[in-house]
């Protein structure tokens, strides 16, 4: 193995980071020279309940460990007080991990505007609010590392909202990246999809299973086996993230999967081209039966690209584009 990762010098806030995911970061990041602003509200996985100073543990096992670390209360929704503890704190800030989130119970039957909302202003409004405060840290030291914690819910689960506010973070990630990308600065934001057994999913199996029975539903909800919550030790995750945060990487509005020591870049893909237009005889606008006789090449991905995230060009070439050289090769 080569030289270890160190982060001497470095200040790294990390979100939601009293249990689970967020504190395996925090710990992680300290144990390797980097001064930590353990931020954490306290309350239950759906974000309700009384706080718990849960921060000031992780504090007290830095500290333990020869390391530097302050606890931050402030709720994520109030990113600039957030920016400013750290501030406050250290006088500067390397590395954002927006870990915190909440989990509703609410599947989508029983989903209200409410959960919605709340879901959303926890899991992808308040990056917005840290990331507004801390952007113009990281931009006046021309560096900074960021990494946006979504769930592998963004491909389709039972919790909607939840699925839609971790979703939306890959999108505001990639955007970030393109600001950083015309500031012409070493400033890196990627997105990690964790795979890992923590409090929340324990907690939401167990509330999803009373609700599901108390309705006389067939529960599909249980907490998984003791012998698998190891394996998939949130512990597990934190290499990926510390990776991404770190000086020498260069990744820029990446997706990378990582869970029980298994680790993965996703990225999308587009499909070989359909084309409907003079080329092909049609004048006027597609018919919907060109589109299900092109269902062949739709699936054809060994002749499609994979379009690039943050750059600006939003997927490019446009469909503009990419028509104008189809009709100039027609015409040779």
């Amino acid at each position: 193995m080569s030289a270890p990762l160190r982060f001497d010098g470095q200040v790294a806030l990390v979100t939601g980071a009293g249990r689970g995911l967020g504190r395996e970061h925090a710990l992680l990041l300290a144990s390797r020279g980097c001064r930590v602003i353990v931020n954490d509200l306290g309350g239950a996985y759906d974000g309700t309940g009384p706080g718990a100073r849960v921060a000031d543990e992780v504090v007290a096992l830095i500290r333990a460990g020869g390391g530097e670390a302050v606890a931050n209360y402030d709720s994520v929704e109030d990113g600039p007080a957030i920016v400013g503890a750290c501030l406050a704190a250290y006088g500067r800030l390397d590395i954002v991990v927006n870990n915190a989130g909440i989990l509703t119970p609410q599947t989508w039957d029983s989903l209200t505007r409410d959960a919605w909302a709340r879901t959303l202003d926890v899991n992808l409004t308040a990056v917005f609010s840290v990331m507004k405060a801390a952007w113009p840290v990281l931009v006046r030291q021309r560096y900074g590392r960021v990494v946006c914690v979504a769930s592998p819910a963004v491909f389709g689960a039972g919790v909607a909202a939840y699925a839609a506010s971790k979703a939306a973070l890959i999108g505001l990630a990639a955007s970030l990246q393109f600001e950083a990308k015309k500031l012409k600065m070493d400033i890196k934001v990627n997105t990690v999809i964790p795979q890992a057994g923590t409090r929340m999913i324990e907690d939401f199996a167990k509330d999803v299973a009373e609700m599901q029975a108390k309705q006389g539903k067939k529960v599909t909800h249980r907490p998984a086996p003791p012998e698998a919550m190891q394996l998939m030790s949130p512990a597990k995750c934190s290499a990926m993230v510390a990776w991404l945060c770190h000086r020498d990487c260069p990744h820029q509005a990446t997706i990378h999967e990582a869970g029980a020591g298994y680790f993965a870049q996703l990225t999308w893909a587009r499909s070989a081209p359909l084309f409907v237009t003079e080329a092909e005889g049609v004048v006027s606008a597609p018919l919907p039966e060109h589109v299900r006789d092109g269902r062949d090449t739709l699936a054809d991905f060994a002749g499609g690209d994979m379009p690039k995230s943050g750059d600006g060009s939003m997927g490019g070439p446009d469909a503009l584009t990419r028509v104008v050289e189809h009709l100039r090769k027609s015409k040779l």
